[in-house]
Formats: C-alpha cells, sequence, structure tokens
C-alpha cells in the first residue's frame, strides 16, 4: 500500500487541502450503533485512557458526521481505524469583550497497528478538520499525552498545533498531557 499526503498546515488552516486517497482504503461516515464496538475495541486498544460506553455514544450520537473510520476494502465491514471528534462553544476574550466562537476537538485518534505509517491517521486528522471548518469552527483542541511523541509530531509538525496548556497528571494514569490547538482561518 502506497499513500500520498500532499499539503502544508497553512493549507490545512485555509481549508485548502485536497484530501488525497490510500490505495487500498476508504474512508467511510458513521453510521449507527452497529459500529461503536469497532469503535471501541479500536480506540481501547490504543489510547490509555479507558471510556464508558456512555462516552462513546456522546460523541457518536451527537456528532456522527464527525466520526470518520477506516476500512481495508478487502474487509469493509472492519474498521482499521478511527477519528472521532465534536464541537463546542467557547468563549473568546479580545479586548475585554467576550465572543462565543465554535471549536472543534478531537476526542480519539486510533489507528490499527497493522495499518500504521501509511498516512490513514494523517488522513482521518485532515478530514475531521475539513468537517470542523465546514461547520464554522474557529479553532481545533486536543490533547495528547507528553509521552506520546509520535503524536505530537502528527499534530505539531504536520498540522501546526501549538501547545496551549501542559495538564499535569490529567490521565488515569497520572501522565501528563498538552493541550494542543490549532486555528482555522
Amino acid at each position: 500500500m502506497t499513500s500520498t499526503i500532499n499539503y502544508n498546515k497553512q493549507d490545512v488552516t485555509d481549508g485548502k487541502v485536497s484530501v488525497d486517497e490510500i490505495e487500498g482504503i476508504e474512508f467511510i461516515d458513521y453510521h449507527d450503533e452497529s459500529q461503536i464496538d469497532a469503535v471501541m475495541s479500536l480506540v481501547g486498544r490504543d489510547l490509555s485512557e479507558p471510556y464508558s460506553i456512555f462516552t462513546y455514544r456522546f460523541f457518536l450520537h451527537r456528532f456522527p458526521e464527525l466520526c470518520i473510520l477506516a476500512v481495508s476494502k478487502d474487509h469493509p465491514t472492519e474498521p482499521i481505524a478511527c477519528v472521532v471528534g465534536k464541537i463546542d462553544l467557547e468563549d473568546l476574550y479580545v479586548n475585554g469583550n467576550v465572543h462565543n466562537i465554535k471549536s472543534g476537538y478531537i476526542g480519539m485518534l486510533a489507528v490499527d497497528q497493522r495499518y500504521r505509517r501509511l498516512g490513514i491517521g494523517s488522513s482521518l486528522v485532515k478530514r475531521v478538520i475539513m468537517r470542523m471548518k465546514e461547520h464554522g469552527c474557529s479553532s481545533v483542541t486536543l490533547e495528547t499525552e507528553v509521552s506520546n511523541k509520535a503524536a505530537q509530531r502528527l499534530y505539531q509538525e504536520a498540522f501546526g498545533f501549538i501547545r496551549e496548556e501542559l495538564l499535569v497528571r490529567y490521565y488515569l494514569n497520572w501522565g501528563d498531557a498538552y493541550r494542543l490547538r490549532l486555528w482555522l482561518a
């Protein structure tokens, strides 16, 4: 399998990114509860933070358009990767005035180990950021473990997220996290 990721940070924030196809991989939208077990399994293997079924349902039922699955064209019913997001209203203070803005949030990104380093995670992030921008988001935030250098490279170097805050003992395993933000043009 080969992948081509042609974009730069400015293209992502400006919304000028075209999403490249990855040979043998198809990207599909989350449809219904029949897919929740696959999403939970993928995320449960990769992320250190255990989520309850209620957390998944909150994201997937309220923001199904921000849950994108990757499947192998050989096995189209078995997701190999997913991204899960949501949109919040956030107060932004500018010169003493409060402005309500929409902010996207990437809650979960997981790629099966057998399919890593093919550009699938990058493509999922690009797709969800584009959808958040289409919904009027001014920024996208997420948290990642301080120890997860691969995730930091993906978000900061490839997409231009900036470190906004260090969250000490943020995770249940007492691991620290960085809150990252990408401002959209």
